[in-house]
């Protein structure tokens, strides 16, 4: 990271470059059938098939650091996380890791087809429940060319770009998904429950595809916000949770 400063010594800018973590890795059968299973009737007992975004994910993370495989894999991610984060100047990051539990369904699509970057450098994907659509069925999409230098004006045009294309119909969001599939410009990533996936948001553009038959539930956890978007992700964050 370069920080700039005036002649006061204020801080005027700075740019982040992002060390590795720029593909999305997978660690297959970590989490067991039983843990999910208990997992998921937990959610059926709290709110069923209502869709959800909450900040309750921490109870599901707890529930899945009981067993040692997670547990070991998640501390090892973290600490290359950490590595990576230290060698591109990013020493005093927050360690505090922020959980998101999604349900999706056809009650979530203003969520669906909104490509975006994180707020942090390492998100854990771990899926619960998939939809058996074979198509609509909320598949996360990345878009191939990483960005590999970040300053906070940059990340903040990003956001606004972002919000724009958010607040588009849903038809025209998809179409533009779809588009950039046909393109090349993104890729569809299939996922299986149970497994873990790992990627940094922060440098890679996604989304997630609609869902229309069942119930998607996935936990995220986000790790390391190198605070580039003075402080308007937490206000966000916050008031999805609500």
């Amino acid at each position: 990271m370069q920080i700039m400063s005036d002649a006061r010594g204020h801080t005027v800018a700075k740019r982040i470059r992002i060390d590795g973590g720029v593909a999305l890795k997978s660690f297959h059968s970590v989490i067991p059938a039983e843990t999910i299973a208990e997992i998921n009737d937990a959610i059926d007992r709290s709110f069923g098939n209502v869709p959800q975004r909450s900040q309750p994910g921490a109870t599901v993370a707890a529930m899945l650091r009981r067993d040692d495989a997670f547990r070991q894999l998640e501390a090892t991610i973290c600490a290359n996380a950490r590595e990576a984060a230290a060698r591109a100047g990013q020493t005093e990051v927050p360690l505090e890791p922020f959980h998101v539990l999604r349900c999706a369904n056809m009650a979530t699509l203003a969520e669906s087809h909104c490509r975006h970057y994180d707020s942090h450098l390492l998100t854990l994907l771990i899926p619960l429940q998939l939809s058996q659509d074979a198509v609509s069925n909320g598949d996360l999409v990345m878009y191939r060319r990483p960005r590999l230098s970040v300053s906070t004006l940059g990340n903040m045009i990003c956001k606004a770009r972002h919000s724009v294309q958010r607040n588009l119909p849903f038809k025209w969001r998809k179409w533009l998904t779809l588009h950039d599939l046909r393109r090349g410009n993104c890729t569809r990533m299939p996922v299986h429950v149970g497994s873990v996936y790992e990627f940094n948001g922060f440098a890679l553009q996604h989304a997630n595809l609609d869902v229309q038959t069942g119930q998607r539930r996935t936990l995220l956890i986000h790790y390391y916000d190198p605070g580039f978007s003075l402080g308007l992700s937490a206000i966000v964050r916050r008031g999805r949770i609500r």
